[in-house]
């Protein structure tokens, strides 16, 4: 495809190799918990080890159900070394997502570092899988070279999970190709230098979790794990006692210090902040320009179906003012090797390196079209283009039709984060004898008491009549999901409850 040029079976080896160079020759920290420290010395012996067992297979599944300790990174880059296929399982799943994904997934090795409940042992036992102790091995001498490179750009390299309209799971397999490109996209973009300390907040199948473990150790830098509640829900302490160096999260997890000091000027040593995986406000990115004083932000956007990360921007002051009628910083433009196609609907469609073949089972055909010749997938994302670059309005599927309008929820809920006091917004419909009636939740900043009255008369003057919720909720906290993320059928659930 013009534009896009193709990762050979050649790079897709030299990019393994020189990950495995850097692993086994740096002398730099490799993992920081606090007090916990290890260097690349002991990560390569952990590799080495791990590779005793998994040497024999090659393009197996191999679901790894762990905790953040050392001995998870370790077993992480064995796996894709021996060129098998990693699955992250994440650990606090409900038990029937979790037999779900693995009746789909039918792993060849199931590796663990925690105890595993009863249904999980069960499950392995009545189907016959094998299992395997991470801390078993590590505590063993054996260990192994990796003396196979034969891989090829199309092979897969992993797969994660989404949900599924059906109500099940969905597998999104990615090959090589797919997520190298946009490996090489970061390195080439983001000013790393050596001796990163990269934040690891988010869930291992969290997509987002493939920028840090590959750009960490190609630049040599150190994993930052957030491991307990505490550090996840108010993470600032978190990222200073580390020394966090490079920070990536949705930007809920910024909002989330930004409620708690405001007003305050923040000390990190943050340098890079990666956000992505749901829109940027500009509250958010003035917090992070203005109180915290961080030299590089950037907005990256991206599905799990396209190579994690598509597009990126890096933001400035100037955005603060250029995008004020807009709310949200733009997505900006595309990463060398994507495409774009924007249809008549507005609807965003991607092409070119980082497309997966297709999910488990050959479900969701749907989502991928052929164009002269071309294979796009269909994101289900509304933008617009705002000079060159690109504006994410929202989802198909947030488009909601109201008295015979068709409204985007998005624009409603940003005139409501402009409202003083507001710390978040999140609209809804409900419906009610075959009309939508739309509904806004707010939650207020520390301090403030939100009159719905004055609220009321705020929007009035900022939207449309057809555009103004017939009710409002107030609630002291909004639910997040997983992935940390506004958990938007959560939110409408606790309102109608």
């Amino acid at each position: 495809m013009e534009g896009c040029r193709m990762i050979t079976d050649d790079n897709v080896r030299q990019f393994y190799r020189e990950l495995l160079y850097k692993i086994s020759t740096s002398k730099s920290l490799a993992y920081r918990h606090f007090d916990e420290e290890y260097y690349y010395d002991a990560l390569h012996l952990n590799i080495l080890k791990i590779n005793s067992v998994l040497h024999n297979y090659h393009n197996e599944k191999l679901i790894l159900y762990t905790d953040k300790g050392f001995s998870a990174y370790s077993a992480i880059f064995s796996v894709f070394l021996s060129r098998n296929i990693w699955i992250p399982l994440s650990t606090d799943m409900p038990e029937i997502r979790t037999l779900d994904i693995l009746r789909a997934v039918e792993p060849k090795m199931f590796l663990y570092n925690i105890p595993l409940p009863s249904f999980i042992v069960d499950f392995l036992q009545e189907n016959g899988i094998e299992q395997v102790d991470i801390n078993t091995i590590l505590n063993g001498e054996q260990k192994r070279d990796f003396d196979d490179f034969d891989f090829r750009t199309d092979d897969i390299a992993y797969i994660m999970f989404t949900s599924g309209s059906t109500g099940l799971p969905k597998g999104v397999p990615m090959t090589h190709q797919n997520y190298i490109n946009f490996i090489n996209n970061c390195l080439n973009i983001l000013p790393f230098g050596k001796n990163e300390v990269f934040s690891d907040y988010h869930d291992f199948a969290f997509d987002i979790s493939i920028f840090y473990l590959f750009c960490c150790p190609l630049t040599e830098g150190a994993f930052a794990p957030v491991i307990n509640e505490t550090d996840k829900m108010i993470p600032l302490h978190f990222i200073q006692k580390n020394k966090v160096t490079v920070w990536s999260s949705v930007p809920s997890a910024i909002s989330r210090v930004q409620s708690f000091k405001p007003d305050d000027t923040i000390r990190t040593e943050i340098n890079i902040m990666f956000l992505c995986g749901e829109p940027l406000s500009l509250k958010v990115l003035a917090f992070c320009l203005k109180n915290t004083g961080i030299s590089h932000v950037y907005n990256f956007y991206g599905l799990t179906e396209t190579g994690v990360e598509n597009f990126y921007h890096e933001c400035s002051p100037g955005d603060l003012l250029e995008y004020a009628d807009v709310g949200f910083v733009p997505i900006g433009k595309p990463l060398h090797g994507n495409e774009i196609n924007v249809s008549p609907e507005r609807e965003l469609l991607i092409s070119g390196l980082q497309i997966t073949p297709g999910y488990m089972g050959g479900i969701g055909t749907e989502r991928f079209e052929v164009i002269d010749g071309v294979r796009w997938f269909r994101t289900g994302d509304i933008v617009d283009k705002h000079g060159d670059v690109y504006i994410c309005k929202g989802r198909m599927d947030s488009q909601v039709k109201v008295r015979g309008y068709r409204i985007e929820l998005m624009d409603i809920e940003v005139q409501m984060r402009k409202f003083e006091g507001v710390d978040e917004a999140v609209c809804f419909t409900i419906e009610k004898k075959n009309n939508n009636i739309l509904a806004g939740v707010l939650k207020p900043k520390p301090g403030y008491e939100l009159n719905k009255n004055a609220l009321a008369d705020f929007l009035k003057k900022n939207l449309p009549h057809y555009m103004i919720p017939a009710m409002i909720y107030i609630k002291s906290d909004i639910p997040l999901n997983q992935n940390g993320k506004i958990d938007r059928r959560r939110v409408k659930e606790i309102c109608l409850n």
